[in-house]
């Protein structure tokens, strides 16, 4: 091998070993959220949390929680998210089904909420509406079910 050969593949380990660091000091936060005031204590509260506007109208969550509604302080700790801009969507399972119940007019008939306690005029609340800045370390968002 040439020396202009061995020293191009010495840079490409030496830039293949460097990369994995740089990602392990990426700044990361752990999001608390709880739901003060919930009307029933029944079932779980199911969470998504979104990184973008295009997952959001897509329905494609990057992280999803539960949540006990029985605890006497419901909340659900998402750990290791990496710092950037995020937005919540969740309701509370009541009926244990997994899944919103709707009436046949297609409206929510269980608990819902959005991040920052947005609500949307005729649907849910835009991205940019319900987002909010997670940080490195501790951050905390309350959400209001109606």
């Amino acid at each position: 091998m040439t020396l202009s050969k061995t020293l191009l593949a010495g840079l490409a380990f030496a830039a293949l070993a460097v990369a994995p660091a740089a990602r392990a000091q990426e700044a990361l936060g752990d999001l608390t959220l709880s739901f003060p005031g919930l009307a029933t204590k029944s079932g779980k509260v199911m969470i998504a949390v979104y990184d973008s506007a295009q997952g959001w109208a897509a329905g494609k969550a990057v992280r999803v929680a539960v949540a006990n509604a029985s605890d006497a302080e419901p909340s659900a700790r998402i750990p290791a998210l990496p710092t950037g801009t995020y937005a919540v969507r969740v309701f509370q399972d009541v009926d244990g089904d997994g899944k919103m119940s709707k009436n046949p007019f297609g409206l929510p008939t269980e608990p819902y909420g959005f991040s920052r306690d947005a609500m949307g005029a005729m649907g849910p609340p835009s991205f940019d509406d319900a987002a909010f800045e997670v940080k490195a370390g501790a951050n905390v968002q309350a959400l209001h079910l109606k």
